[in-house]
């Protein structure tokens, strides 16, 4: 069987935890069916380059049509004959659409967490394809209650990640320039207005863990998306901790983990720091600083994919600090949550656990989409007002990393 994983990395960052989990379910389908993925958009991405897999890049051409761009993306399914076509967010699957059709493969699209679909058209629009992948269920409630997508077949599987690594030279050299004698509380993630709550969170927790006498640094990690943002981090951190962006750390920085005693994570990145065994915080709706997961919550927190949509009630926001002051003070505590975090990766967010199910996703899925012709049309319409803007010289598709190259 063959694969061809599409995703839309952008214009420019080429970052985000959907482009880490296509890199980890292609490392962990490759020994069971051959991979291939195809970018859209023109920007490199650290997540996807080094994959040993067969890579393509098409960049959006001038024109609000896109056919050119659908002509050099179905040349690509042309050439690879995948069984299957999945799909990772709306704008790539509307190529992934026309292509399985057009060359008799079969069609899936995840939709990799985040808020339902709402506003509207085209932004509300959300295709109504054969097999849907959802991560959270915020999400499954959603899709299954609306009639719209009643005949689509959807599958739940949690987000997952591989086995994640470190990287002691990476740690020592983020270590070195903290403060070694105080404990590390890690944020990694991009600098954007997007997580600007989880920025506010993080910071309002080592402010009053500051004033008990804990000396904890707070480390940001990640690449600076919004100037903005990172200009009202500065402010409000002050000497409370650093904003860390070199590339070589940034790119892969799951190999730093284990440079923090606690993580504020989201969605995947919080699924990988529980690989590493670290305490986990999770930016929550319900309180004013970051909510510790332990065994009481976790469920409950997962409904929403560990975002900062989660809720958990009843919500007690001293008995939560007084946790997260624990596993800062008491090393027997630590080491409880730290043992909890491994096993709830290996219980839940391991992907090799979730194997089985993809690949009863694929051989289901081998069928080609049939009808649903008007939902089509509104797809390609809604991704050409999405893309109407894009635009770059290098037009033809190529190999990933081989800017120009036919």
């Amino acid at each position: 069987m063959k694969i061809l994983f599409t995703t839309d990395v952008g214009d420019r960052a080429g970052v985000g935890g959907h482009l880490y989990t296509i890199r980890s379910m292609v490392e962990a389908l490759s020994p069971h069916a051959e991979c291939v993925v195809v970018s859209l958009g023109r920007a490199r991405s650290p997540g996807l380059e080094s994959l040993a897999c067969p890579k393509y890049q098409v960049a959006f051409g001038p024109g609000i049509s896109r056919r050119g761009d659908l002509s050099r993306f179905m040349e690509v399914v042309a050439k690879e004959k995948p069984d299957v076509i999945h799909a990772f967010d709306p704008v790539s699957c509307a190529f992934a659409r026309v292509a399985s059709r057009k060359a008799g493969c079969g069609l899936v699209l995840t939709l990799c967490g985040g808020p339902n679909p709402a506003g509207r058209f085209p932004y509300s629009f959300y295709p109504r394809v054969p097999h849907l992948v959802l991560f959270s269920r915020e999400n499954e409630r959603f899709f299954r209650a609306r009639r719209r997508y009643r005949k689509t077949r959807i599958w739940r599987i949690p987000n997952r990640t591989n086995e994640v690594q470190s990287d002691p030279a990476k740690v020592a050299a983020l270590r070195a320039r903290l403060d070694p004698a105080r404990p590390v509380l890690l944020r990694i993630g991009r600098i954007s207005l997007t997580y600007g709550k989880t920025a506010e969170m993080s910071i309002r927790l080592v402010e009053r863990l500051r004033q008990d006498g804990l000396p904890v640094q707070l480390v940001f990690l990640g690449i600076i998306q919004d100037p903005r943002a990172e200009a009202a981090i500065r402010a409000s951190l002050g000497d409370l901790g650093v904003i860390v962006s070199d590339a070589d750390l940034v790119a892969r920085a799951s190999l730093v983990l284990d440079a923090a005693d606690v993580v504020v994570g989201t969605g995947r990145g919080l699924m990988e720091a529980a690989a590493r065994g670290r305490v986990l915080l999770v930016p929550a709706r319900t309180g004013q600083l970051p909510a510790l997961i332990d065994e009481s919550n976790w469920q409950e927190i997962s409904d929403a994919n560990f975002s900062e949509r989660s809720e958990i009630a009843p919500w007690d926001e001293d008995l939560n600090y007084r946790k997260i002051k624990s596993a800062l003070q008491d090393q027997e505590y630590r080491r409880s949550l730290s043992a909890f975090s491994r096993r709830l990766y290996e219980e839940q967010f391991s992907l090799a656990r979730a194997l089985p199910q993809y690949l009863e996703l694929y051989e289901a899925a081998r069928r080609p989409e049939r009808g649903r012709h008007v939902d089509l049309a509104l797809h390609w319409l809604s991704m050409a007002w999405r893309t109407h803007a894009r635009y770059s010289t290098h037009e033809a598709a190529r190999p990933a990393g081989k800017r120009g190259a036919p």
